[in-house]
């Protein structure tokens, strides 16, 4: 854990150094999780991907200039939204061909840390939707390594056991998924977003892993856990919509 932290604020620094001569990419990577998010929701608002297209070339732009480990990875973290945009559009094969490449991109980053091996796993997981039968569980295999890898680099990482969970989720029984969704998934809520509040790096994933706990246990038709879940994960994210949706199956059990 202390070998992730000294190798992230490195790279935060090398940015910051980087950048002395250019205040507005410091600026510009200031809460960047959140342009991304934001990003995201303007191109469903709008239909179409130029927000995330906009966004991902400016991130580009500065990785020429000022090339260090958290741009790769939010340029990463774009892409992935990028796929996931092009999918809600019906466009597969733009869909398929972005995360595809990204996923390569990933796997070819030299001393990855505990943040990129979680991102890889789980743009992985994600593209197991493009891919054929056979494949699947070989890719399968390596989603569950890069996050043990990421949990061997940082065990309070979330994202990790957040990706272990969710993969399980939407593996069906009889592959052999739902085993560990529980498990990990409630690991996931146990644990900070961020062990240091900083706001050049990620803290994606807790109130995933709650809206995915919450189904689970409405697909279980556990409705107690659900209720107690959903009150819990709607007090910290009061406003995220994924939540909110679940709120007319709950109460129509109470």
């Amino acid at each position: 854990m202390k070998k992730l932290f000294c190798l992230l604020s490195i790279s935060f620094l090398f940015f910051v150094q980087t950048s002395a001569q250019n205040e507005s990419s410091t600026d510009y990577m200031l809460h960047i999780q959140e342009k991304i998010d934001h990003a995201f929701l303007e191109a469903m608002r709008v239909k179409a991907a130029e927000p995330l297209l906009e966004l991902k070339t400016n991130l580009e732009q500065l990785s020429q200039k000022n090339s260090n480990h958290i741009l790769e990875y939010w340029k990463s973290y774009t892409a992935y939204y990028l796929s996931i945009c092009y999918l809600t559009l019906e466009d597969k094969k733009m869909a398929k061909e972005t995360i595809m490449n990204e996923i390569e991109h990933m796997e070819d980053l030299e001393d990855k840390n505990s943040e990129d091996y979680a991102l890889l796993a789980c743009e992985q997981s994600y593209s197991c939707q493009f891919r054929m039968g056979m494949t699947i569980p070989f890719v399968a295999k390596r989603i569950f390594e890069n996050c043990e890898l990421a949990l061997e680099a940082d065990s309070t990482n979330l994202r990790a056991y957040y990706i272990q969970g969710s993969h399980d989720f939407y593996t069906p029984e009889m592959f052999g998924g739902g085993k560990i969704v529980e498990k990990m998934l409630l690991k996931a809520i146990s644990l900070p977003d961020q062990k240091v509040k900083n706001p050049y790096l990620p803290s994606w994933g807790k109130k995933n892993a709650y809206e995915l706990l919450i189904r689970w246990y409405i697909r279980k038709e556990n409705w107690a856990l659900a209720q107690k879940y959903y009150k819990e994960g709607v007090s910290l994210y009061p406003e995220d919509v994924m939540l909110q949706k679940l709120k007319a199956k709950i109460q129509s059990q109470e």
